[in-house]
């Protein structure tokens, strides 16, 4: 793709696929990435290739259905298991600090039935 920079001299970039393909491969090393941290890896390795487009070609992949994500994380389909379990055991391990910070009764269950219910897309009926 082409355009034309601030002075008018062509500037090139990436298409939406090669685009596309560098944030799959980026996921294929990295399970769980933050876009700030994924954007300035894709931008360190493919300097042409503007934020804007990458969380345009993330959203429309994850509308898509080819990467998941939790709280802003995100991640291939396929990792979708192993990070519940990662986060369950977090909480786990981590559960009575969790409930002095939050001492609300059923906070703990809360969140485990918020990850149980966690497809990558959706938990229940809401968007992830």
């Amino acid at each position: 793709m082409t355009g034309p920079d601030v002075n008018g001299a062509p500037v090139v970039g990436m298409t939406d696929m090669e685009t596309e393909t560098a944030i799959l491969s980026l996921l294929t090393e990295r399970v769980e990435i933050y876009p700030a941290f994924m954007i300035g890896e894709l931008r360190r390795l493919h300097p042409h290739l503007s934020p804007e487009r990458i969380r345009q070609v993330l959203d429309r992949l994850w509308t898509e259905r080819r990467v998941a994500r939790l709280w802003h994380r995100y991640m291939l389909p396929g990792d979708v298991d192993a990070v519940r379990t990662k986060w369950l055991s977090t909480l786990s391990r981590n559960r009575a600090e969790f409930e002095r910070m939050d001492p609300s009764e059923g906070a703990y269950e809360d969140g485990i039935a918020i990850l149980n219910a966690w497809d990558g897309w959706s938990i229940g009926n809401e968007k992830a």
